[in-house]
C-alpha cells in the first residue's frame, strides 16, 4: 500500500528539541566520520541522516507500509552499504533501551540500504523525499550535499547550472534549534528534498526552469534591481524566493516577477496593492520590467504580450500561447545537460 506521507514546515517537536537533540547529534557523529573516510556517499549519508531523526522522534512507528512500487537506486562506481550494516552503527550509539526497538528489525537487510529504506514509507515524510533520494542515487538529480545554507544568490547559480543542493546541519547548536523560517534541521533536508523533485521530476519542466535561471542571474546585476533589494525587505524577500525556492513554468514565473516588481512601487509610493500607479511610476516601472525582460530577446509582439500580464488587457489564451512559445524558443538558446 503507498503511503506518501506529509509534510510540515516543523518534524521535532519542542520536547524532541529539547530532550533528544543531544542524542541525535551522538547518533550521527559514527556516519559523519564513515561519510568523511568515503565509505558512506552523499546519498547514503543523506538518508542516514533522515534516519536517525526519523527513528528518534518515533522509535516504535517511524516507517509506515511498502510503496506499489519498486526503487533501485543502482548507484555505478560504488559498493553499497548494507541496510543491516546501518542498523548496526545507529543500535551502538543508542541507549540499551532503544537497541533492540523492533521497528529497527524492518530495515535488517543485505539490500543496498537506501533502496530498502526507500522501499518503505516513512511517517509524516512525503514520497517524493525517497523518489529524490533514489534519483539522486542513480545519477538522474544532480544534487549537492551542503553541511551550510547557502545564500539565495548561490542557489540561483546552482540552478542556472542545472543543479540543486541539499542543506545538511550536523552542529550540535543547528540541530537542537531552529534553522530558518520555523524549520528544524530534518524539516530543513525534507524541503530540499521536496524541492528537488518539483524541479527534476520532468525533464523538459526542469531545463525551462533553468533556462528562466540563467536569464534571472543576469537580471539581479541591474543596478535598479540592487538598490529596490537594498531598500525593501518585502521585496528581497519575495525576490529571493523566485531565485532560489520556487517551482514552477516560465510563464508562471514571469507573472511572479512582474508582480513582484509592481508590489515594490506599490509600497514605495504608499499604495494599497488594488490601487493603480501613477502616470509617472507607471512609466517607471514599464522602463524596468522592459528592462528587466531584454535577456529573454522577446519579439515585439510577445514584449507586447508580457506588459499585458497580470492587466486586465491581458488576452487570456492568445497571450498564453505567445509568451509560452516565445519562452520557450528562446529557451534553447542554451542547453545544460541534467
Amino acid at each position: 500500500m503507498l503511503r506518501a506521507g506529509r509534510f510540515r514546515h516543523r518534524l521535532l517537536d519542542d520536547d524532541f528539541l529539547k530532550n533528544q537533540s543531544l542524542l541525535a547529534y551522538q547518533c550521527l557523529q559514527s556516519y559523519i566520520e564513515l561519510w568523511r573516510q568515503g565509505i558512506l556517499n552523499d546519498v547514503e549519508m543523506a538518508t542516514a541522516y533522515i534516519f536517525v531523526f526519523s527513528f528518534l522522534r518515533r522509535p516504535k512507528d517511524f516507517l509506515g507500509g511498502p510503496h506499489n512500487q519498486e526503487f533501485s537506486t543502482s548507484v555505478k562506481g560504488h559498493n553499497s552499504t548494507s541496510s543491516t550494516k546501518i542498523v548496526e552503527v545507529l543500535r551502538k550509539s543508542l541507549p540499551p533501551p532503544l537497541q533492540q526497538a523492533k521497528s529497527l528489525t524492518r530495515l535488517e537487510s543485505p539490500r543496498p540500504f537506501v533502496d530498502h529504506f526507500c522501499s518503505l514509507s516513512w511517517r509524516s515524510i512525503p514520497l517524493s523525499v525517497a523518489r529524490s533520494l533514489v534519483a539522486w542515487s542513480s545519477g538522474q538529480y544532480p544534487l549537492i550535499l551542503l553541511t551550510s545554507i547557502p545564500s539565495p544568490e548561490e542557489v540561483l547559480e546552482m540552478q542556472a547550472q542545472g543543479r540543486r543542493c541539499l542543506s545538511m546541519l550536523i552542529e550540535k547548536e543547528e540541530i537542537g534549534t531552529f534553522v530558518n523560517e520555523g524549520r528544524d534541521v530534518l524539516g530543513f533536508i525534507v524541503h530540499d528534498l521536496i524541492h528537488a523533485d518539483h524541479f527534476f521530476a520532468h525533464p523538459e519542466k526542469a531545463q525551462a526552469q533553468i533556462h528562466f535561471c540563467q536569464k534571472l542571474r543576469i537580471v539581479i546585476t541591474l543596478p535598479e534591481i540592487q538598490k529596490m533589494l537594498l531598500q525593501d525587505s518585502t521585496f528581497t524577500g519575495e525576490f529571493h524566493y523566485l531565485m532560489s525556492d520556487m517551482n514552477s513554468v516560465p510563464l508562471h514565473l514571469l507573472k511572479t516577477l512582474k508582480a513582484i516588481l509592481l508590489g515594490y512601487f506599490k509600497r514605495r509610493d504608499c499604495l494599497p496593492m488594488l490601487s493603480s500607479l501613477s502616470a509617472s511610476a507607471e512609466y517607471e516601472f514599464r522602463c524596468l520590467f522592459e528592462a528587466v525582460l531584454v535577456p529573454w530577446n522577446l519579439s515585439r509582439e510577445a514584449l507586447f504580450a508580457a506588459h499585458r500580464l497580470n492587466t486586465p488587457l491581458y488576452k487570456g489564451p492568445q497571450d498564453d500561447e505567445l509568451l509560452h512559445l516565445a519562452l520557450s524558443l528562446n529557451f534553447h538558446d542554451e542547453r545544460f545537460l541534467l
